[in-house]
């Protein structure tokens, strides 16, 4: 809101876009006046990650031209590999690991949800090991609290979580190593998610199955049963639900490969370097 002033009444040429990553933020309701103000007499264009808009609908002008540009992914970087069940860690002396990779917040990581699914999971006879790998900007108590409600559910033995912040090197080992990778959001906006969650991305480009709710645009990405799974909620029984579903359908192969190449059709770097430069070249042609 700053910029886009300063540069046009400075005399500067060429369109202004905004580029918007996450969600509408539900507590800025005192600078939305201000942004729609700024909109609509500086801002040319604004770019959005995803189809799903939601309340930023709101505060764009009639003039103002919307594109999608997606978060490119890189798919040679991010895609299956044979460390699958290499892993060191005590959660691979499971039958199945179930992954979980990001932030502690409640609205990312409802711990008590998530841990009393595995718990649900054991009951069932499923033997799984629970890896929570956060990053170091989650706090540590938040991770001790983890691990004492782990305890005092009984599954203490089945969950590994660690707090340190991984190169992508190790992210695509984790993500290979698991056998469902979970996303309980809890929505309908999480906190701070970008959306897409590049996460999910990450996971579908690697082959592996993601099991996430329904929030902002997953549906888009996410198709029930073709490429990963939707869960209705991120309540114990439907992680629980979820999980037994993935480790049990006869296509698990084929969910992977259909996920991979969901990932390559539309977030690949050859396919949104093209959605850039197609975007960026009509606005110049105004």
């Amino acid at each position: 809101m700053i910029f886009s002033p300063v540069y046009k009444l400075l005399g500067a040429h060429g369109a202004i876009v905004r580029q918007i990553f996450t969600p509408h933020d539900r507590n800025d309701g005192l600078v939305r006046p201000m942004r729609r103000f700024v909109n609509n007499l500086f801002v040319g264009a604004y770019a959005f990650t995803s189809p799903w808009i939601g309340p930023w609908e709101r505060d764009l002008g009639p003039g103002i031209r919307k594109f999608l540009l997606r978060p490119p992914i890189d798919c040679e970087l991010y895609r299956a590999s044979n460390v699958h069940r290499n892993d060191a860690s005590p959660s691979s002396s499971h039958e199945y690991t179930v992954l979980y990779l990001g932030p502690l917040w409640p609205s990312r990581f409802p711990a008590q949800s998530v841990l009393g699914a595995v718990r649900l999971l054991l009951k069932k006879g499923f033997d799984v090991g629970l890896k929570v790998l956060t990053s170091t900007r989650s706090s540590a108590s938040l991770g001790e609290e983890v691990l004492a409600l782990a305890k005092r559910l009984g599954v203490d033995g089945n969950v590994v979580l660690e707090r340190k912040d991984l190169p992508e090197s190790e992210r695509v080992a984790a993500y290979n190593s698991a056998d469902v990778v979970i996303f309980p959001y809890v929505g309908p906006e999480p906190e701070q998610l970008a959306d897409p969650p590049f996460a999910i991305l990450e996971t579908m480009a690697c082959g592996r199955v993601a099991i996430s709710t329904a929030v902002l645009s997953v549906p888009e990405i996410v198709k029930d049963g073709v490429n990963g799974f939707l869960i209705e909620s991120a309540s114990s029984d439907h992680i629980c639900k979820g999980v037994i579903r993935a480790l049990t359908s006869p296509d698990k192969d084929a969910l992977g490969i259909c996920a991979r190449d969901s990932i390559l059709k539309h977030f690949s770097y050859p396919v949104v370097r093209l959605s850039l430069l197609e975007a960026y070249e009509s606005l110049m042609e105004r």
